[in-house]
């Protein structure tokens, strides 16, 4: 491979975007900073396209708007493995999604080749290239970069035309190429899990298991938390841990002394924001003793008797174990639990339980599980 194209200033990035535009594929890869922030920090943009591979400098380039129209190419089809971080980060430095989108490792878990192969891992079993993953802790922020941090972010676009080739004549073969694509439009549409404050309420460990009372309080505090830490630009548990929130909702006298004792704390990362529980928990009280300032509580379950949701959802996880079986894929990326989940949740018992599946998903498996409801 020759020398990526370094790429940190305005005018190179537009040049270099309006080739871009030319190519049937692009190959995208993104390095960001995420441990303690609450967003992650972009480094690095990689970009393979028209016979180039491109490293856009993100710290140096504070406008990436030109790559925009590259993301929403609707003639090049984009290449990521395991994106799902990628996406997010493009969408926000950007303003785009990349689509359409092929996401390799949705690719290969539906080729049965495993449901979170590596990069390194897919690189070798397709192409018998072995990649040397030795960068994998660097600080992309930092400049300059050395030739090998810069080697091992041009890999990770090199081997993908190639390998995405492989997986789509396989997938092809299989009749599963729509699969991989429907899976990864959905990667690249957010729509892969509900988001807003249902999304972010159903997340936090422990908040099924509270009380009405400290459960209307934990929920104001998850809220609240997600509000500072991104004020702070704090990564959420340095503000504060979940079983720490969980365990102020149940203790709303708490004092500052008794603080420290609380699970999850850790003097070094929460003595400074302290203060700030007490404040929050106090103000979480006020608003519930008052009835405003509370959230939405989580949607009702179908009004569906909890025997019988539980014996339709024992024999759905079944028939997706067999379906699965005979298809030679994990049970999880054909149905995964959180997905069955949502669709019980959705299922008002007056209705087929197949409803609220859509795609390829719903062609496969949806006779098979209306037929559990039959009478």
């Amino acid at each position: 491979m020759s020398p990526p194209l370094w790429i940190d200033r305005p005018a190179e990035l537009e040049a270099a975007a309006a080739r871009w535009l030319a190519a049937p594929e692009i190959a995208l890869d993104t390095e960001f900073v995420f441990e303690r922030t609450f967003r992650a920090r972009l480094g690095l943009i990689q970009v393979g396209a028209g016979g180039e591979i491109a490293l856009v400098d993100a710290v140096a380039l504070a406008d990436l708007a030109p790559l925009r129209a590259v993301l929403e190419a609707p003639g090049a089809r984009k290449l990521l493995h395991a994106g799902a971080g990628d996406v997010e980060v493009l969408r926000r430095a950007a303003g785009a999604a990349p689509r359409p989108l092929l996401d390799t490792q949705i690719a290969a878990a539906f080729a049965g080749l495993g449901p979170a192969l590596s990069y390194a891992a897919l690189v070798e079993t397709l192409t018998g290239v072995v990649l040397a993953k030795h960068e994998t802790r660097t600080d992309w922020l930092r400049r300059p970069l050395a030739p090998e941090q810069l080697r091992y972010a041009a890999e990770d676009v090199e081997h993908l035309p190639a390998v995405a080739a492989e997986l789509g004549r396989r997938l092809s073969a299989l009749g599963r190429l729509e699969w991989a694509l429907e899976d990864s439009a959905a990667m690249a549409a957010g729509d892969s899990e509900p988001g807003g404050e249902e999304s972010l309420l159903r997340r936090l460990r422990g908040l099924d298991r509270l009380p009405p009372g400290p459960r209307r309080l934990a929920r104001a505090l998850a809220l609240w938390r997600e509000r500072e830490a991104e004020r702070l630009d704090l990564a959420r548990p340095f503000l504060m841990r979940d079983e720490t929130l969980v365990a102020l909702a149940r203790r709303p006298g708490v004092t500052a002394a008794e603080l420290p004792k609380l699970p999850g704390y850790d003097r070094r990362r929460h003595a400074q924001h302290a203060a700030l529980w007490l404040e929050a928990l106090a103000a979480a009280a006020v608003a519930g003793e008052e009835g405003e300032g509370s959230v939405e509580p989580l949607p009702d379950r179908p009004r569906v008797p909890l025997e019988r949701l539980k014996s339709v959802g024992h024999a759905l996880a079944e028939t997706v174990a067999h379906r699965a079986a005979e298809l030679g894929l994990p049970p999880e990326l054909l149905l995964s639990r959180r997905q069955r989940d949502r669709l019980l949740r959705a299922w008002d018992g007056s209705g087929p339980l197949s409803a609220s599946l859509r795609g390829f998903r719903r062609a496969l498996l949806g006779s098979e599980l209306d037929a559990l409801i039959a009478p």
